[in-house]
Order: structure tokens, then sequence, then C-alpha cells
């Protein structure tokens, strides 16, 4: 085959624009180290300018699981298809009811956008095929996957010689082996990790194209072969072969010189502050002993691997000097257990420090935050989940309410920034737990808010792969009805997101608006909407304490605050320093000897009733911070990179 660039890669949408793609910018990076030139289209800054930033924005936001994106990209897909447009809008704004739109503008722009994609794909197909492909891979995530075949077919239109191929998560395991089952234009899908077979493959596919036989197919590769000769099994996890990498270490860092290149040319330039995502492990290590009941990002791999704690500072030391930013997003599921004592040194040791996204286990401690923060780690997302231990007892969590407000004290204390959401939903989860959490709310103004989210059933979870036990029977999201040209079947072995049956369209409780028929998650939700009010103005509420030593004197900005200035003296003050740490309330006498337990009683109740501390989980947990405290980031500086969405 002639080709001017053999290989295009190709980042399609909704994928964020203010970043490159991680995976095709390794898969870029192995395809050089094997002699092979490629390209890495991205699709998404030029849906960004073909759509305008409004619009964007608005699908942007969009829950995933409402496939909204997908059902824009349906047409252009499966041309052939019909769907009930009208239907499917119905049921989108009965779940995500406009608050400050009017919603028949909005189904009208809607539909209006739907009818433009087939020039987009033709347009991003045109663009793609001056550079003379032979092959042409899609990476596909969340809702990449409709917009992937779309492309990809009209490019097999268009270009009947070329070789299409797809992978990543929207492709792992059955739902790749489904993705290449129903949609014959697209000839080889890749189930799992791609890195170390892509060059074989692709050096394969140059030479024999689509006549590739199974026995020279790598492991967890189904190409036009297994059409005819039926599916590859393993005997592990689903019985899909899905490729893993077992060594990290060894892999070359990410080439991402064709999204600077694309983002010169832009026209949102000048409204984008680029991130570097970066990738130190695979897995998750809780997820080993004990797996949240709801997450599903790890797909049917357990293993997890790691890059030696050494290598992990060095690494975003040379990426920050080759592309030219201090912006590091670690895209892990969580934080390396060694790197706060093995990695951090390096970077707390930088003169200039790096601004770098991490997630986290939320049992953190004082000191590992502090260090965090002196490393550059200003920006976190933390398992938090909830602020209340009976549900986070339910999704297996393995931290506590205590836990999780003590690490947004720590967070406020040493400038990290939070990203961390109250989740709801859950079955067997009772109303009144919520009802007893929005008490707690006010209290923790000072504190960085979150968000409220409705639980999602996602492939791979525990709720998804041992449904019975929890009471549920999951069926694929009723959007993807209105998407797919599939069978009921055919989608529950191709869709990310699931419902419960037991839970019909008329009496499903997604979203705010539906919570209504839950007074005590309503009550969360406005709490929550209003402890985020709180922080739109210039200075958020603080509650800052110094101790002078003989008394603290704490300064309340909270709407909540009794007093605008308390000082602490005698037993209060040594209850006030042991609820610092969380001190569980039945060690209080043993500490503070010569005090009777009436004295201690009253001193409590009394910091207590001024809401200095709060009883949590038989602990005093304090919830004021230490003066000085550090200002945290602004919004503008996620480690990821930030898009200027303002009209």
């Amino acid at each position: 085959m002639s080709s001017d660039v053999p290989i295009v890669l190709v980042n399609m949408p909704m994928s964020a624009v203010e970043r490159p793609s991680l995976a095709l910018g390794l898969l870029k990076s192995v395809l050089t180290q094997a002699g092979m030139k490629s390209k890495t289209a991205y699709a998404n800054i030029w849906f960004l300018e073909y759509a305008g930033l409004a619009d964007y924005s608005a699908l942007e936001t969009s829950p995933p699981e409402e496939a909204l994106v997908d059902w824009l990209f349906a047409g252009a897909a499966f041309p052939d298809s019909e769907t009930d447009h009208a239907r499917f809008l119905d049921r989108y704004f009965q779940r995500n009811p406009c608050r400050n739109k009017s919603e028949a503008k909005l189904r009208v722009k809607f539909l209006k956008l739907r009818s433009l994609i087939g020039g987009f794909i033709d347009w991003t197909c045109g663009k793609i095929l001056k550079e003379r492909p032979a092959i042409v891979g899609c990476t596909s995530t969340f809702t990449q996957h409709v917009p992937a075949l779309a492309l990809l077919r009209r490019l097999r239109q268009l270009s009947p010689g070329l070789v299409t191929l797809i992978g990543g998560a929207n492709c792992e395991s059955v739902m790749g082996r489904t993705t290449h089952a129903r949609f014959p234009w697209v000839d080889y899908v890749v189930s799992g990790e791609a890195d170390e077979l892509i060059g074989g493959l692709c050096r394969d596919i140059l030479t024999r194209g689509r006549d590739i036989p199974p026995a020279d197919l790598p492991f967890g590769v189904f190409g036009p072969v297994h059409r005819q000769t039926g599916y590859p099994v393993t005997f592990t996890g689903d019985m899909v072969p899905r490729a893993v990498v077992e060594d990290l270490h060894t892999l070359p860092l990410p080439d991402f010189s064709d999204y600077f290149a694309e983002l010169e040319q832009s026209l949102y330039v000048d409204r984008i502050d680029p991130g570097l995502p970066m990738e130190f492990s695979r897995g998750c290590w809780w997820q080993r002993s004990s797996p949240c009941t709801f997450c599903g990002l790890n797909g049917a791999l357990m293993t997890y691997r790691q890059k030696p704690a050494a290598q992990a500072p060095e690494e975003m030391i040379e990426m920050s000097a080759r592309y030219g930013t201090s912006r590091i997003e670690a895209v892990d599921n969580i934080l390396a257990n060694d790197y706060v004592e093995k990695a951090l040194p390096r970077l707390i040791a930088l003169p200039k420090k790096l601004n770098i996204f991490f997630e986290v286990k939320a049992n953190l401690k004082r000191h590992e935050v502090e260090k965090l923060a002196a490393g550059g780690i200003r920006w976190i997302q933390p398992g938090v989940e909830s602020l209340d231990s009976r549900v986070l007892k339910l999704m297996g969590k393995g931290t506590t309410a205590a836990q999780n407000v003590q690490l947004l004290k720590w967070c406020r204390q040493f400038g990290v920034r939070v990203s961390w959401s109250v989740l709801w939903g859950f079955p067997s989860e009772r109303d009144a737990w919520y009802a007893q959490m929005s008490n707690l709310l006010p209290l923790l103004h000072h504190l960085h808010p979150g968000h409220v989210v409705r639980l999602r059933y996602q492939r791979f979870s525990l709720y998804h792969r041992a449904a019975d036990r929890y009471g549920l029977t999951l069926r694929p999201a009723a959007s993807y009805r209105y998407v797919y040209p599939l069978s009921e079947r055919d989608l529950a072995d191709l869709v990310y997101y699931f419902e419960d049956s037991g839970d019909d369209d008329t009496r499903r409780e997604f979203g705010a608006f539906h919570a209504n028929r839950r007074p005590g998650v309503h009550a969360v939700i406005q709490g929550m909407d209003a402890w985020n009010d709180s922080w739109q103005g210039l200075t958020p509420p603080m509650l800052s304490r110094r101790d002078n030593g003989d008394e603290i004197v704490v300064k309340d900005t909270r709407n909540i605050a009794a007093e605008r200035e308390h000082h602490v003296k005698g037993i209060a003050r040594e209850i006030l320093l042991a609820a610092d740490r969380g001190t569980p309330e039945i060690q209080l006498g043993r500490q503070l000897k010569g005090a009777n337990t009436i004295e201690i009683e009253e001193a409590t109740a009394d910091l207590i009733a001024r809401n200095l501390i709060v009883r949590l989980d038989a602990r005093l947990i304090g919830l004021a911070t230490w003066s000085p405290y550090t200002p945290m980031p602004s919004l503008t500086a996620f480690p990821g990179g930030y898009l200027d969405r303002r009209g």
C-alpha cells in the first residue's frame, strides 16, 4: 500500500479539547519506535469549531448515560435507521429538566445540530483522506463510540480500500466483540490495552490488509476473519480476550506534538490553556481487596500495576519541559501507595513547582495532604462520595464520614482544591440518612463544596456483575434504544450504562427534579446548592483559629456562625485541640486528666452548640482550620487544562 501518512489516529468528540489524548499519544510513540509514521487527528477540536462554543458546552455537560451525543451522531452512523426523536427528547428533558433555558429552544437546537452532523463527518473525512492513509484508527471512551462509528463508516464509503480500527474503554471485552460483530465497516477492534501490540498489528495490516489469519492476530484483537470463523474465547473474566500490558515502566512517553500543532491553528487557541494527561499506574489497588460497588472503571481486569515511584517525577519534569506547561493531570484511578513517601520529595525540591492533579483515597492524613501540596499536587479527586458512613459502607469505600470531613478540612488548610460528589440512589439506602446529612452541610461551608450526583449503574461494576445480590434487574439505559439499531440483547453487550428495570421511566428517581420524591435527598441537593452559592463571592466563608497558648480565638464567617469571634479557654480549648485530630469521644476522659465527666460533657455540648465541632462516627471532629491557611487554586488553574467557556 502506498501512503503519505500510513496511519491516522483520530480523537473524536466529545473528548476534552483542553488536553491531548493520552491513549493516542502513547500509540503514536509506540508506532514511532516500531519505525512507522503516524499522525493524530484532533476531530474533537474541529467539532468545537464546527458546533460553536455554546452548543459544544451544552453537549459537554450532558450526563453520558443520557446518550445525547450518541443520538446526535446516530444519524450519520446508522443512516438507514429510523428513530423517534420526539420520544428521545421527551425522555431526555424529563430526566434533565431545564433550569435557566427554554426547553423548546433546546429541542430545536439539538434537532438542528443533529441534521448538521453528516456535514461535520464529511468535512472530517476530507481532512483525514488528504493524508492518504492506509489505516485509520479511533479511540473510544464514554461518548466517543457513535461518533467514531459514524466516521469509520463514511471513510469506508469514500475509500473502500482503507482499513479501519477502533479501541479504547468502549471496546473492552464483550463491548469490543459486539462492536466488531455488528458493525461490519470496522475491520479490527482491540479489546484491552493496545500499547504492546499496536506496532505488530499495524505492520501486519500494512502488508496483508484485512486478510490476517486468526493465528496471527494478537490476543485481544478481533479481525475480519472472526466474522467467518467465530470469536476467540478465554477462560478468565467474562471469557472474552483482553490485552494487558504487564510492565508499565518500559512504555514510552506519549507524543502530543500533533495536539499542540492543531491547537496553534484553532479558532479557540486563546481560550484554551492546555494540560498534559499522564499515567503512572493502571487499575486500582483498593479494588483488589474491596472493590467499590458502583465502580466499573477497570473493566474485567482486577490487576494493579504502577511505575516505580522514582520514575514518575522524572517523567513529569521531562513532559513539562517538552511542551512548555506545568499542568500535569494524572489519569490514574488512585495515587500509588508509595508515591507520597518516595515520589514527592523530588517534586518538593523543584525550584518551580509543577501544577499536578491526582485521584486519591479519602483517608489521607494531615501530614500527607501537606506533603501533596508542597509537591505541587494542589488539586485532587478523593473518593469522598458521601458524608454518611452508612452510605459509604453500602458502597464499600473503606472510609467514614469523619475521615471525609477531616480530608476536606486539611485540603482547605493547605490550599488543595477538591473535586468531589455526594452520590445517592444506592440499593438499600434510607432517605432518613440523607435528611441527617443535610443538617451537617451548613457547618461545612468554609470547606470546598462538591456536587450531588445520582448513582449510575456501570458495566463491570459489582452492581452489574452481581445484580441479583443487590436486588437489581439491570437493562441497557433506555436512551440507547433511540441510538443503536440493535436488539436489547446486543445492547446489553455493547453499552456502558444500565438502569434497573424495576424502575420505569415514570417512577425513576433521577436528578434533582425526581429527587423531590425523596425529601432527604432533596434536602441534600438544596444544601449543596446553598454551599456552592456561598462560594460564588470574592471571599469564600472561613472558619479559622489561632492558639495563643491559654486560649484559642476562632473567627467564623459562615452563615451559620453563632458568633463572628469565639474565645475558647480551659477544658474547652483542650477538647477543641483533641477534636482537631478527630479523637474518639470515648478517649477524651483519658486525655483530659483532671477533668470530670460532667465538665467534659458540658464543654463539648457548648462547642457543638457554637458549631465549632461536630459528632461523627463516635468521634469529635473540629471544623476550623488553623490560621494562616493557604488559598486554593482558582477554577482556571485545573491541571488537566482549562477551556474558557464564557460567551
